[in-house]
């Protein structure tokens, strides 16, 4: 089984060494997913454009996985990461490293000087505002203005009848086909699924 799984691997990294055509065509070379009753489920595959991903969840939620892929010099590129309560972590030969993994201690935040505040100097005193007292201003009540004579509504005057609109009746579509089915939707491989009360296992690698 070890050794089926390390040809399958070399076949991979060779075949993506030499793929230069269209990434969004490259045919998937294995996939595998599986779920177990104990709440651990993973999934990988690979591609022939040299693309390989792996991931696998622990029952408390927590991922671990890689990728890799072929950088524009050729080179392949792997890069592993870890996802839970701390957050993702991702790490690889060619990604940046942070100044806390080279060691190197941070710079401390500025702090200000505190206030020189002499002894010596007293605190003004507060000098007492008299407060202002204004006198009333006398303001006379406007004169009665009485309402308007009562003017009687217009007679009623009623709409007319209503009149209902014929029912709506659609034209007639022409028949249109259906889009053709795609003829890379079913690659040639061999497929393998098995089921359990309480999770499932599958597995494909292409012919």
């Amino acid at each position: 089984m070890i050794r089926t799984v390390c040809l399958l691997a070399l076949a991979a990294y060779v075949t993506g060494q030499s793929y230069h055509g269209d990434p969004r065509n490259a045919a998937i070379l294995t996939d595998s997913r599986y779920l177990n009753g104990d709440g651990k489920f993973g999934a990988s595959y690979s591609q022939e454009d040299g693309v390989e991903f792996k991931e696998e969840t622990d029952a408390d939620g927590t991922r671990r996985g890689s990728y890799s892929y072929i950088d524009p010099s050729g080179q392949k590129k792997t890069v592993s990461y870890t996802a839970g309560k701390n957050g993702f972590q991702a790490s690889g030969s060619h990604l940046p490293v942070g100044p806390n993994q080279l060691g190197v201690a941070p710079t401390p935040g500025y702090e200000p000087l505190p206030q020189y505040n002499s002894p010596q100097q007293a605190a003004p005193r507060a000098v007492p505002q008299q407060s202002y007292n204004p006198q009333p201003v006398y303001r006379p009540q406007p004169a009665y203005n009485p309402q308007p004579a009562y003017n009687p509504q217009p007679a009623y005057n009623p709409q007319p009848a209503y009149n209902p609109q014929p029912a709506y009746s659609p034209a007639p579509q022409a028949y249109r086909t259906t889009t053709p089915q795609p003829h890379r939707f079913f690659p040639p491989g061999k497929l393998s699924l098995n089921r359990s009360p309480d999770g499932f296992s599958y597995t494909f690698n292409k012919a």
